[in-house]
């Protein structure tokens, strides 16, 4: 599955590359990120006593990476990204391809799919012990918590000049984090919002 994902995304940036009207353009970007994860139980008993309260992790840090900006047809682009987020004892590898439409002269919205690679999980753990300690399922976090994420995000953008760009983006899990002995009643689903610049080369 995973791979297919990775597959598509290849294939799609591929083609809009050897459509694009323009040549792509080469930029750098960061800014604040709010990392939030919420942990979900179907049992109405656990949400009772506040397992959900309980395990809710919302940091706040920064993300950087680089983007390429594609002009397929119009006021249609194209633009993927490499990014790395970090936020207290959490940080992540991100991996979007955001569709950009032009609804006016500088102002865009953008939609698209999102990869994310974990590279600090330490918080998340913490919890799932605490929480699998409720549970009364204690398993090895390391074997029950997924690396790697499907996500998607959506945002808006203004370009203050020509090659200096502010956006927003929202993004939230589709997958569930959690593949545990209690995940018939335990769901692990994170979410990010990010506002940053974005100077094109």
């Amino acid at each position: 599955m995973k791979k297919i994902l990775l597959l598509s995304v290849i294939t799609l940036f591929s083609l809009q590359f050897s459509q694009a009207q323009s040549l792509p353009r080469f930029g750098i970007t960061g800014g604040l990120l709010n990392s939030n994860v919420d942990f979900k139980t179907g049992n109405s008993l656990l949400n009772l006593v506040g397992v959900n309260n309980f395990a809710k992790i919302n940091s706040t840090g920064y993300y950087i990476g680089a983007l390429v900006d594609i002009g397929v047809a119009g006021n249609f682009h194209i633009q993927p990204e490499l990014l790395y987020g970090s936020a207290e004892d959490l940080s992540f590898f991100y991996l979007p391809v955001m569709a950009k439409y032009y609804v006016a002269d500088k102002f865009h919205i953008q939609a698209g799919p999102q990869l994310n690679f974990s590279s600090n999980l330490d918080d998340i753990k913490k919890a799932i012990r605490d929480t699998e300690e409720l549970l009364g399922t204690n398993g090895n976090v390391d074997d029950v918590l997924k690396t790697v994420g499907v996500d998607l995000g959506f945002g808006a953008g203004f370009d203050i000049l020509d090659n200096l760009t502010i956006q927003a983006r929202y993004s939230f899990e589709l997958t569930d984090r959690y593949s545990g002995p209690a995940g018939g009643v335990l769901d692990i689903k994170g979410s990010a919002f990010q506002v940053g610049v974005a100077y094109m080369f």
